[in-house]
């Protein structure tokens, strides 16, 4: 691990040069891998989790790639939702410097850690012979070192916002362009078809490459619980859909499986629905599901939606006929509703969430699913964000919401870190709810503690903090996520 963690997390060479290297010397450990990849801004890990554990209630052995981790390293990967054991990642790692110590004995110099850990992945995924893997990209798609895969057996490009705008552009289009790049000639593709700009670019792609495609998006999605959306207009407002205006054909398909909302008050109930229209050959008679997702999270409804489509389309790729017979069906609805994916609207105590939301895209859509939790109770918000950011664009997205009343602020980050002082100033253009800074999360997370009403340990069943007595969200930053979880996890 000290090794690890001293390697560059940059390199003067691409990253797609880097791992193409690296796995020549290894093998090639991805050939004979059936590997699913995934890009996109927002909802990346979600997806991936979500198909990874609908894979593996099917008896797949399913390997799950994914970054960053949260509090162990060995997060990113893992085997049906287990972490690779340390002997494993041991293992696995010494074959890869070895690897590594080769290339620089030829002058290549260029392997990051990043490239460290997606080829101790695959060697380890070679050695288990897994029957899939679920890939996340780590940065775009285009030039990422993920994308040395060069033939995945389904690509998926999640929710595109502008995010990381000094490496991908400055524009949707250039970022959407960025990550269309993981697709391949003649390899079937599930996009978030939630943005025209972005849709116009990735639809282009596919047909430039002859993929076969189809987009999932927010208005395919009708809410069934008492959390409203509006997926027309994608603005979420607080109020119940009408359930009677649902085609008539779109009666509760699957919800002799799906919870109610009433058992289930975390859940969202949602119909899918995509016309025949939009689904080309492989849906011929179009999608009509209902899902649940055990989360309160909005956004989660269109990740659910996402994952499902690409798990029903891994199924047909050896069975053209376009029939999904309803055991499957069944199987995919109750290992979603029974899949989670930390740091994303994630209740660790009572009253108090973690959401992993670190661009003005993804905090818009925490906003939206955290007003009906609210209610008329008071709110409190932990903020943090690292240089890169939109980190402005957070800020008064978050103060014109109106849900705090009070705002705690600290830095996280190292080198990449903003100081609570000028987190401050941005929130004081926008509000004049108080606004205290911390020197570390620990200090602002006991502080918001203790404003809900303190607690007197870390861990267990006694802990009662919050109850009745508002909300704490801590938001902004994976980085912030990670260090609150390694908190609690270790009992303050």
């Amino acid at each position: 691990m000290d090794f690890i963690d001293h390697i560059g997390k940059y390199s003067e060479h691409p990253g797609i040069e880097n791992s193409a290297r690296m796995l020549e010397v290894l093998g090639h450990p991805e050939r004979g891998l059936f590997i699913i990849h995934v890009a996109g801004t927002n909802g990346k890990g979600s997806v991936c989790a979500f198909l990874a554990d609908m894979l593996t209630a099917q008896g797949y052995r399913t390997g799950l790639f994914v970054s960053p981790h949260l509090v162990d390293i060995r997060e990113r990967i893992q085997l049906d939702r287990e972490m690779i054991g340390k002997e494993d990642f041991v293992s696995c790692f010494h074959m890869v410097q070895a690897a590594a110590k080769q290339l620089a004995q030829e002058g290549y110099t260029g392997i990051t850690y990043f490239d460290y850990l997606f080829a101790v992945a695959l060697c380890w995924y070679r050695q288990k012979a897994v029957d899939y893997v679920v890939l996340e990209t780590g940065l775009g798609g285009r030039m990422d070192s993920t994308n040395a895969v060069e033939k995945p057996i389904l690509t998926v490009i999640t929710s595109i916002s502008l995010d990381h705008t000094e490496i991908l552009g400055d524009t949707i289009e250039k970022i959407a362009a960025e990550k269309a790049g993981i697709v391949k000639p003649g390899v079937p593709l599930i996009y978030c078809a939630d943005e025209a700009g972005a849709c116009a670019v990735i639809a282009k792609t596919a047909r430039e490459k002859a993929a076969p495609c189809v987009g999932v998006g927010r208005r395919h999605c009708t809410l069934l619980s008492g959390q409203g959306t509006n997926p027309e207009d994608g603005s979420f407002p607080v109020t119940a859909p009408d359930i009677s205006a649902l085609d008539a054909d779109a009666s509760d398909m699957g919800a002799q499986d799906c919870p109610s909302s009433s058992s289930f008050p975390h859940c969202l109930r949602f119909f899918l629905r995509l016309p025949a229209e939009e689904c080309g050959v492989f849906f011929p008679d179009g999608i009509r599901e209902t899902l649940t997702v055990n989360s309160p999270a909005l956004y989660q409804m269109e990740n659910a939606a996402i994952a499902y489509m690409a798990a029903l389309w891994v199924y047909l790729l050896d069975k053209p006929s376009g029939s999904i017979p309803e055991s499957l069906r069944a199987t995919l609805r109750e290992a979603l509703f029974l899949s989670a994916w930390e740091g994303r609207f994630e209740e660790i105590l009572p009253n108090v969430y973690l959401d992993g939301a670190h661009n003005a895209d993804g905090i818009r859509m925490l906003l939206a699913s955290l007003r009906p939790v609210v209610a008329n109770r008071k709110a409190t918000l932990l903020f943090t964000a690292v240089k890169e950011k939109d980190t402005a664009e957070m800020i008064r997205e978050v103060c014109e919401s109106g849900l705090f009343g009070r705002y705690l602020v600290t830095t996280v980050g190292g080198a990449r870190a903003i100081a609570p002082e000028e987190l401050k100033a941005l929130f004081l253009t926008h509000t004049d709810a108080p606004v205290a800074t911390f020197a570390s999360p620990q200090e602002a997370f006991a502080a918001g503690l203790e404003e809900m009403g303190g607690m007197k340990e870390f861990g267990g069943s006694s802990m009662g903090c919050g109850q009745g007595k508002g909300i704490l969200l801590c938001a902004g930053s994976l980085y912030l996520v990670g260090i609150i979880k390694e908190l609690l996890m270790s009992g303050g």
